[in-house]
């Protein structure tokens, strides 16, 4: 059981790193939350891998677009039963239906990450490592500078996270 549950969890931690790799399909066209998780592996590409990646995509849009659809139609099925005004509320069909279609998108992600892991040296692949271990730490810090932020205003604090203190300037 626990292997399984281990095999999920690495599944949904690659998916959710490889998911920017469907944002390449061209400004405003992606279905990722923006080309952030494609800039490490973009950045040590050749420009003729490049367009081998671009052309995996490509190839598999329409089944990306669908299943994109699918998940959408599913939230949405969800939302509105749990927002109906009835009392009680069976979700069970609309949730089972929500994690199918979740499921066959982070399969088919998986799928297309791999394949393009494949045009890919050892020490490319070593360097979008080493990239995404930078990127990460970085988002760790603006997380937890915005969390001193907040935690600041709650305290009354009325200095400006991140400003400069005035003593430290010279002029």
């Amino acid at each position: 059981m626990k292997r399984f549950n281990l095999g999920i969890a690495v599944a949904s931690c690659a998916a959710l790193a490889l998911a920017s790799f469907t944002a390449y399909a061209g400004p405003g066209e992606g279905h990722g939350s923006g080309r952030m998780g494609m800039a490490p592996l973009m950045s040590v590409l050749e420009p003729q891998q490049r367009k081998q990646v671009h052309a995996i995509f490509m190839s598999d849009r329409s089944r990306l677009d669908l299943l994109h659809v699918q998940l959408r139609e599913a939230r949405q099925a969800l939302i509105t039963k749990l927002l109906s005004p009835a009392k009680t509320v069976d979700v069970t069909q609309e949730v089972a239906k929500l994690k199918q279609a979740q499921e066959q998108l982070i399969d088919e992600r998986i799928k297309l990450a791999l394949q393009a892991r494949k045009i890919m040296s050892a020490d490319q692949l070593a360097k979008v490592s080493a990239l995404w271990s930078k990127w990460q730490s970085l988002r760790e810090q603006e997380r937890a500078l915005f969390e001193e932020a907040r935690n600041g205003s709650k305290t009354g604090n009325s200095g400006a996270a991140g400003a400069p203190e005035q003593s430290q300037s010279k002029q």
